[in-house]
């Protein structure tokens, strides 16, 4: 068995990377999202697909939102069925892009 010689905080850092990986990979984007939502009704209208974790609308805290918003489930099933059966789909009045979220 080899031995991680690696300093702590290196360590720390891998784990952290591979951590936000895993919520990135269970994680959307959304676009076109109204103005005037909020993360709940958001959160509603995914729910039908699996429990969601966090939603996060781009300007929502500043006061300014930006129409497009990061949605992460609890599990990766439920990010793979709202990418299949929520893309498209009206939400407010208008039609959601709904995508997987990138890594970069």
């Amino acid at each position: 068995v080899a031995e991680d010689r690696r300093p702590p905080r290196a360590a720390m850092e891998d784990a952290d990377t591979a951590a936000q990986q895993a919520r990135d990979a269970r994680s959307i984007y959304i676009g076109q999202v109204d103005y005037e939502s909020t993360p709940e009704e958001l959160s509603a209208h995914f729910a039908q697909v699996g429990a969601v974790s966090m939603v996060t609308i781009a300007g929502y805290d500043q006061g300014y939102p930006k129409g497009y918003a990061y949605l992460e489930f609890a599990d990766l099933a439920s990010q793979q069925s709202a990418l299949s059966t929520l893309q498209g789909s009206i939400f407010k009045g208008r039609t959601l892009k709904v995508s997987a979220k990138r890594s970069n």
